[in-house]
């Protein structure tokens, strides 16, 4: 009996009522942007997620077997291939499943590899999964097709955590969603198909956090066969590596002992590495490319006048940029300045900027979260309203002045970012500008670096300032524990408010959905008036692109996506002509 079925039943007994966060059931909220159409002639139909926009065409025809779908992949191939320490995707994302999966639009937890879960003690510190029976590990050396059971859950949980991180000479820092099994001692299979996992403390929001999109799991073996070489992963996915050809392409074939019934539809899916939009634009005009991703505005009003059949998929996302300060560079530790800077940010002209029409005002919370504040609370508040920027700004220079850096003068910052992402570029530049409009005396010295010297860089607190953007953890007290308590796997920013840090493990504890909304409403609160530990842009706009021939994505978009166009390609099809 899985704790879900126990609530229905009215059996907690003396747990009382669980929280629907404790099951990562949960709706979306509301925004007050629009989502772009991208000019209007793309095929747009579709129905709205919730509160939240969303345009995602439902296509109709009789399913076809079989065919090669193309995606681009960027400038370059994957640079990280360890599941567990990676900052986004990776070729796991394509040969390999998660534990559980969050429904796309209001990130309510589902079965997935495990088919059940539950509590199984009153104080809330063992958790048990049941694991699917049968699931076959791809037929390549060395699993040969051999079983994925409760042993390779077990090991996952545990490598996940960071159990091994001293044991493998990883720093514990780069297992960055160790925070999505936080509290985990152990865990150990009980027999095949079970899994029992032992808490330190409640961690109410486990199960949603194994549900994040960057959670894959792989065999245990591959600590000793190495995340060098992709051509030597196996996983459970629907594909399994074919082809590896560094900065070029990554070919996966179909895998046949895929657990999902009729899954995959195509019999191979490719991802080729294009350096440049415009020749992005132009491989997706020619049919090169059945899927496009991360198109600005421009980019799909363009989209619009020459393939006028091409389908648009747009939402507002569970990814927010933001520019995050070290708490390490003594300006940015006092409060004074983080909230002043606040104040004098044009955050509607960044957002604008960046993404043109279809974002949203956010705070700390991701706006997918029941418990967030939505984006016209947020619009109204002092330093995002537009209508009293002025009088934000003024209140900005006098806490600044009072801080000791008047006209920010003593403020002399860097400010990191991947050189391939312009959005983070983008993000960067226009804070660059508005500060120094506002602190003309203040310095702030670009810093772009390719992929892999960020991931370094960040993870050591080798940076003053940071341009980046965060994918949401799928319950929001391990998200804002992961961004913000002292020893969250995320908090790059070496933020140490010991209030913020007890509100936040109160929060986790909690069991009770009501009890547990009110203490993240009083995050929520402080954030915003007390700490301000980061300046949170927006949430961003999505708009990507597919040939008018794919079925199915439809069931795939919505705020909690992830990383689908490498998770979720098993699930798509071409229909007949």
């Amino acid at each position: 009996m899985t704790l879900r079925t126990v609530l229905r039943g009215g059996m907690l007994g003396g747990l009382g009522l669980a929280s629907a966060a404790l099951l990562g059931c949960r709706s979306t909220g509301g925004t007050t942007a629009p989502a772009s159409t991208g000019g209007g002639a793309l095929v747009t139909s579709g129905a709205s997620a919730g509160t939240l926009p969303l345009t995602a065409p439902v296509v109709k025809g009789t399913p076809k077997k079989g065919g090669v779908l193309t995606g681009t992949i960027g400038p370059v191939t994957y640079v990280e291939h360890d599941s567990h320490t990676q900052r986004g995707a990776s070729e796991w994302h394509v040969i390999s499943e998660k534990l559980l999966e969050s429904n796309f639009t209001d990130a309510k937890v589902l079965p997935h590899v495990a088919t059940s879960w539950e509590v199984a003690d009153p104080a809330g510190m063992t958790l048990v999964f049941k694991i699917k029976p049968g699931l076959k590990i791809h037929n390549v050396a060395p699993w040969n097709g051999r079983e994925f059971d409760a042993q390779d859950v077990a090991w996952n949980l545990e490598r996940l955590g960071g159990l091994y991180a001293s044991r493998l000479k990883i720093p514990l820092e780069l297992f960055q969603r160790s925070t999505m099994v936080l509290n985990i001692l152990k865990a150990e299979a009980v027999d095949k198909t079970t899994v029992k996992v032992t808490l330190s403390s409640p961690n109410s929001g486990l199960f949603a956090g194994v549900s994040e999109n960057r959670t894959v799991m792989m065999p245990k073996e591959m600590d000793d066969i190495g995340y060098k070489d992709p051509m030597k992963f196996g996983g459970i996915g629907a594909f399994q590596m074919a082809e590896f050809k560094k900065d070029q392409t990554i070919r996966y074939k179909k895998y046949d002992g895929y657990f999902r019934p009729s899954e995959p539809s195509f019999d191979e899916f490719v991802q080729i590495s294009i350096p440049d939009r415009a020749s992005q634009l132009a491989a997706f005009a020619s049919n090169q490319l059945q899927i496009w991703t991360g198109l600005s505005e421009a980019e799909a009003q363009q989209v619009a006048k020459i393939k006028s059949d091409a389908l648009l998929y747009t939402w507002l996302d569970c990814n927010w940029n933001h520019v995050r300060p070290s708490f390490n560079y003594a300006p940015f530790a006092d409060f004074r300045v983080r909230q002043g800077i606040h104040m004098v940010l044009d955050y509607a002209s960044i957002g604008n900027t960046v993404y043109g029409a279809g974002w949203g005002y956010q705070g700390p919370l991701s706006v997918g979260f029941t418990e967030a504040w939505k984006p016209d609370k947020v619009k109204a508040l002092a330093g995002y309203n537009p209508a009293t920027k002025a009088a934000d700004r003024a209140e900005g220079m006098k806490l600044l002045a009072a801080a000791g850096f008047p006209n920010g003068k003593g403020i002399d910052t860097d400010m990191l970012y991947t050189a391939t992402s312009d959005t983070n570029k983008d993000v960067a530049t226009k804070f660059q500008g508005q500060v120094i409009e506002a602190f003309p005396e203040a310095k702030i010295t670009m810093r772009p670096v390719d992929s892999g010297a960020f991931t370094a860089q960040q993870a050591a607190n080798q940076f003053k300032a940071l341009s980046y953007v965060i994918t949401s953890t799928p319950d929001p007290v391990l998200d804002m524990i992961s961004q913000y308590h002292t020893t969250g796997s995320r908090n790059y920013g070496k933020v140490a408010i010991p209030a913020l840090d007890a509100l936040l493990e109160k929060s986790l504890k909690e069991l009770n959905t009501e009890a547990r909304t009110k203490l993240l409403d009083e995050f929520q609160t402080k954030f915003m008036t007390e700490w301000r530990p980061q300046w949170v842009m927006h949430a961003n706009a999505v708009r990507h692109v597919l040939q008018p021939n794919v079925q199915g994505y439809d069931k795939t978009a919505g705020t909690w996506y992830g990383y689908s166009e490498r998770t979720k390609v098993g699930r798509w099809n071409y229909i007949e002509k």
